[in-house]
């Protein structure tokens, strides 16, 4: 299998969140049923499908570009090994997804990947003027009106994300910035519904706790 990812893309083309979401969703089914059928091309177009969530829930839950790269390419491999045993019960993107977030906590518990994330965990070096940049997060393509504004509120939340804990900020990205419904969610970390409520409600004030000093 020969997997190559293209990140991270210019998001001038990326539509709004929810456009096109049921054709989307249509599609997908369509190409897991050619590639359970012995297509192994629609694998591709799965991974077309899916790749920018992918890279864009590995960037929050991890802070670093490489590592994100590193997380989705993990995900689709495992995406490709399990796919024929795929029966879903749940949609592609939020089983896609749910692997996705496996590999984070994976990668999160490793000694060595805390190891990094503590030495480094937003800031990125710019090599030709020796300034400090932080990644912006893929999702949000500002008009050029907002664009500094937009830039300065993806880098706060970025740093104000990456002060939480891992259980809430996954639950952050799961319902708030992937707009995964509570029962999507529930499936995702094994939990109910009410649960899923109450661990959210938590997570969302840690969230406005780490955003005071950062974000006006």
């Amino acid at each position: 299998m020969g997997l190559v990812l293209v990140y991270p893309w210019s998001m001038a083309d990326a539509g709004p969140m929810g456009q096109n979401r049921s054709r989307d969703w249509d599609a997908d089914a369509a190409s897991v049923t050619r590639f359970q059928a012995g297509h192994e091309d629609a694998f591709e177009a799965l991974v077309r499908s899916r790749e920018r969530e992918v890279y864009r829930v590995a960037l929050r839950m991890l802070g670093d570009p490489d590592d994100a790269m590193e997380a989705s390419q993990e995900t689709f491999i495992r995406v490709y090994r399990s796919l024929k045993d795929f029966r879903n019960d749940a949609s592609f993107k939020t089983w896609v997804i749910g692997i996705c977030m496996n590999v984070c906590r994976n990668m999160l518990s490793s000694t060595a990947g805390k190891m990094k994330r503590k030495r480094s965990p937003l800031a990125r070096e710019n090599r030709e003027d020796g300034e400090e940049m932080e990644p912006a997060l893929q999702d949000i393509s500002p008009d050029p009106a907002s664009m500094t504004l937009g830039s300065e509120l993806r880098q706060a939340l970025g740093r104000a994300l990456h002060a939480l804990s891992p259980e809430h900020r996954e639950i952050i990205v799961l319902r708030d910035i992937q707009d995964l419904d509570y029962d999507q969610v529930g499936l995702l970390l094994n939990c109910p519904v009410g649960t899923v409520k109450s661990r959210l409600s938590r997570a969302r004030q840690a969230l406005r706790e780490a955003l005071e000093g950062i974000w006006p």
